[in-house]
């Protein structure tokens, strides 16, 4: 049964957006608040879940394929838990034990108050792949969760939540991931992660899908995307561990830890997890679990202090979103980056997205978004690795101007005009730093291939292995 988009299923759909909007109103002014309630509402059929569970039969054809699979690791799946509700602890139980992939083992750490009750009710299932782990007091989530690592016998370790639900197939489609990554790279991958819906408390409707993007490194440095469902390599994940002082952005810390160390990453565009919405759960409460972003903004930190790039991290308008900014000039920090540019609006009708990122065949990702509009999971406002750039706002590397030359017959220069380069839709009156100046389109003659000639330096700069960024907190307008 397909479940209602978002703002036409349940009331408490409504109420959490309505929380939501309130709270970004509160951060950023009324006109930004009332902006995020319209895009929220312009999205609201793409905001459902065409999720549905699978048939009996459906589900004996798993169970058929899952025991005929040439490679059948364990997977430990750990749950740190900590006064769960009991419904809850039971769905979350079941969804792992009834897996139609069975080589795992369930190891739950219990920090709870009471740890009798929920000790009491996993004996209640009599499955000897249950691990129970009695806290004697609760560390915290990171303290919590490498308890229960300490006790993974698997050669994969999934991340579940105390009150959220797996797919009865999710288990069963990472291995089939794993198997493909393999007969393709020769490898299997270190992290693999899937998409991910919301259920309401009631366990029955489903809602906010998110369709997540193959991994992207750079996408990574604004948000973590990533989380829900995440599995990774056991050997990996026992050397990195969770660190305490980023508690609830623990995860987020793990990944970015993972991306130094040069991990494999896969996605499985499929829904495999179900994050609960419930009055405790940040599925609903992003506001009161503001900790977690500053935790967040505090491991990326780390990140790029890692990295060594000269960066400081901002937190976007949207909580749980960041952003770099690059401290003098881009490529002294980002040597692996060819060429970054920004947004290109048009001037009239207050201003829409007509071009800036783009694919490989000149087509704008995200035309037509109006300015203060984020995109779907406000990903149109992250920066992110970009197949082409649009050269009417772009910032070239040194080593590809005369490639830029060449293409363009205009020798390369910059915008020196404060006001011209904007770094968001709200600082309209900034003037731009030193390096955040762009290319000056007005240099181009008028009958210019625009397009042609963004892609042809596009893939100069990808042929020569470098990348390119999309950094949309430039925007130059343009007056067609």
């Amino acid at each position: 049964m397909n479940k209602p988009p978002f703002f036409k299923g349940t009331g408490m759909d409504i109420i959490s957006a309505t929380k939501r909007s309130m709270g970004y109103m509160a951060r950023n002014g009324f006109f930004a608040g009332v902006t995020e309630i319209r895009e929220s509402l312009s999205l609201r059929d793409k905001r459902g879940s065409d999720y549905r569970l699978p048939s009996e039969y459906e589900l004996s054809v798993m169970r058929k394929l899952s025991a005929s699979l040439s490679y059948r690791p364990l997977i430990s799946v750990i749950v740190p838990a900590y006064n769960t509700d009991e419904t809850f602890f039971r769905e979350m139980v079941e969804s792992v034990l009834t897996q139609t992939y069975e080589s795992l083992e369930l190891v739950i750490a219990d920090a709870s108050e009471d740890g009798e009750r929920l000790a009491a009710i996993l004996k209640t299932y009599e499955d000897p792949r249950i691990v129970y782990i009695r806290l004697a007091e609760n560390k915290g989530i990171s303290a919590n969760t490498n308890a229960c690592l300490d006790k993974v016998k698997g050669e994969f370790t999934a991340l579940l939540d105390h009150d959220d639900v797996l797919t009865p197939d999710a288990l069963l489609r990472v291995i089939e991931n794993m198997i493909a990554c393999h007969k393709r790279l020769g490898k299997y991958p270190d992290v693999i992660y899937s998409d991910e819906d919301k259920i309401t408390a009631s366990g029955k409707d489903y809602t906010e899908r998110n369709s997540k993007p193959d991994y992207d490194p750079d996408l990574l440095l604004n948000n973590n995307y990533i989380c829900h469902l995440t599995v990774v390599k056991s050997e990996l994940l026992k050397k990195l561990r969770f660190r305490s002082e980023y508690d609830g952005a623990q995860d987020y810390d793990m990944l970015l830890r993972a991306q130094r160390a040069g991990a494999c990453f896969a996605h499985i565009p499929q829904i495999l997890y179900h994050w609960r919405i419930s009055p405790s759960s940040t599925a609903s409460n992003t506001e009161g679990k503001l900790y977690a972003y500053d935790a967040g903004a505090a491991a990326l930190s780390d990140h790029i202090a890692e990295k060594r790039w000269h960066a400081e991290v901002f937190g976007l308008r949207n909580v749980g979103y960041y952003e770099l900014r690059y401290k003098g000039d881009l490529f002294a920090s980002r040597y692996d980056v060819g060429a970054a540019g920004g947004r290109v609006v048009s001037g009239a009708h207050r201003g829409r997205v007509i071009s800036g990122i783009m694919d490989l065949y000149g087509n704008p990702l995200y035309s037509g978004l109006p300015i203060g509009y984020t995109g779907y999971f406000h990903r149109a406002m992250c920066q992110q690795s970009a197949p082409a750039l649009d050269i009417r706002c772009i910032r070239v590397s040194p080593e590809f101007r005369d490639d830029f030359y060449e293409i363009t017959g205009v020798k390369y220069s910059e915008h020196r005009t404060p006001g011209i380069v904007s770094l968001r839709p709200h600082e309209l009156g900034r003037a731009p730093q030193e390096g955040e100046k762009v290319f000056d389109a007005q240099a181009l003659p008028e009958d210019a291939d625009i397009i042609a000639m963004s892609l042809e330096l596009s893939e100069r700069i990808r042929k020569a292995g470098y990348g390119l960024l999309y950094y949309p907190g430039w925007q130059v307008t343009y007056h067609e």
